[in-house]
């Protein structure tokens, strides 16, 4: 599948700005999609400077997310129309890292939180999120605010279970969060549903810049733990989250994940025929 370009502009100045705009660059092609490298702040400060009449989503991709692309066209439009992708799972980054033979870095979900909790830059002046808990989306508010947002720039929804599904309720929170003028939407309600609900509802959201960060809210809200960085460093993240959450994630580890090897070898193969 091709990166898709933000649409052009009738007025040549816009689009000459556009032009100008940095661009996350482009280290390897896994998937059929292009993954992007460099840090987590120059990707995000590229997407936010791109100019569209939609939203610009970034969404951090990982195992669970390739298998569930191999069987979901929704899912997989998404991915197509995102603004950027980041290699999320450590899996992928060395597959990459073969593919391409040249760095990648692993850039998560708290990597582009922490792009902006700390000092709230210009994209982030309002923020919208969609959070599975009414707790995490108050702690990370006061936190937002702490840092420098007034009140009011910082909104919030807990949608119910189903939400992606109820198209009534999906258009009454696509016009409140266009209402509110969000310039940074973050999605924190889990794949695939974040990312595919952002998809079809489109310019419906204004053009925000998009995090669909799943679990990654908690994490930063100090509701969830998080694996020790040497478990990170060395792709076992996964094991922690799965001691953590074990009949929730047993499916997706034991499971759903080992078709990910058959899918990673076709890719493989089919790369080595192009």
């Amino acid at each position: 599948m091709r990166d898709v370009e933000a649409p052009s502009l009738a007025d040549p100045e816009a689009a000459l700005r556009d032009r100008a705009a940095p661009e996350p660059s482009t280290t390897a092609t896994l998937f059929g999609y292009g993954f992007h490298v460099g840090t987590a702040s120059a990707i995000v400060t590229a997407v936010a400077a791109r100019r569209s009449d939609g939203p610009r989503t970034i969404v951090t991709a990982n195992v669970d997310h390739v298998v569930q692309l191999a069987e979901d066209a929704d899912f997989r439009g998404a991915y197509a129309r995102a603004a950027a992708r980041t290699l999320d799972g450590m899996p992928l980054v060395w597959l990459a890292r073969v593919a391409s033979g040249r760095p990648a870095e692993r850039i998560t979900g708290h990597d582009l939180l922490a792009c902006v909790l700390a000092d709230p830059p210009p994209y982030a002046r309002r923020v919208f999120f969609v959070a599975a808990r009414q707790d995490v989306a108050d702690t990370l508010t006061t936190r937002l605010q702490a840092a420098g947002l007034p009140d009011g720039a910082v909104a919030s929804a807990v949608p119910p279970f189903g939400f992606e599904d109820d198209a009534s309720y999906g258009s009454a929170l696509a016009e409140r969060i266009r209402a509110h003028g969000t310039t940074l939407l973050v999605m924190g309600v889990g794949a695939p549903k974040s990312e595919v609900w952002v998809d079809r509802q489109g310019r419906a959201l204004g053009n925000p810049v998009v995090f669909c960060v799943g679990d990654a809210l908690s994490v930063a809200a100090g509701c969830l733990p998080r694996a020790p960085w040497l478990m990170q460093r060395l792709g076992l993240e996964w094991v922690f989250r799965f001691l953590c959450a074990p009949r929730r994630l047993f499916r997706r580890y034991f499971i759903e994940s080992w078709r990910f090897i058959g899918i990673a070898m076709r890719d493989r193969v089919s790369g080595r025929r192009d």
